[in-house]
């Protein structure tokens, strides 16, 4: 009967021990592989805005990217400043702003038919804010995604697309 108890308290105990690794370290590690690679291969650094291109089939910064979407990437710190997010967003196509926690939760998403006009003016905050414009984080450190969807593929609209793009302003 004690080997019964033993086998079942180890089979508890390993079973828990493989949940919390999988619930806690696996989506960190993914997070900080990441980071490390656009740190590295893109060569920018914490609150530092990344413009990427419409996405081909060799794309690999993303898993599977959407080739109808221009992304947007920060790797955000709050532990020093807040960030303040501005941008003339296009105001005839879908766009949307994400935030993700370092353990890739998404905490926030918010898209053109949720904002009142398509000048993009958000503070991002560690700090508790009420304020209309203000996201308070639950993370000092995390991950914000500004994705543009791109209806038209004619060079021209791709062209004012990323116009829009390249002036979204992080400081």
């Amino acid at each position: 009967m004690k080997k019964v108890i033993f086998y079942l308290l180890m089979l508890f105990l390993g079973s828990f021990g493989s949940y919390y690794l999988t619930i806690n370290f696996i989506p960190k590690i993914v997070y900080e592989v990441f980071h490390y690679k656009i740190e590295k291969n893109q060569n920018i650094k914490d609150n530092e805005i990344k413009h990427f291109d419409i996405p081909s089939d060799q794309s690999r910064n993303v898993v599977m990217p959407n080739p109808d979407f221009l992304y947007s990437t920060i790797f955000y710190d709050l532990s020093e400043k807040d960030l303040n997010i501005n941008a003339n967003m296009p105001d005839s196509t879908y766009w949307s702003v994400s935030f993700y926690k370092p353990n890739t939760i998404n905490w926030f998403v918010k898209n053109d038919q949720e904002f009142d006009t398509n000048n993009l003016d958000l503070t991002l905050t560690f700090n508790d804010s009420k304020s209309e414009n203000v996201i308070t984080s639950p993370v000092e450190k995390g991950f914000m995604i500004i994705r543009i969807l791109i209806e038209k593929k004619d060079q021209k609209s791709i062209e004012s697309y990323r116009t829009l793009q390249k002036n979204i302003i992080i400081n």
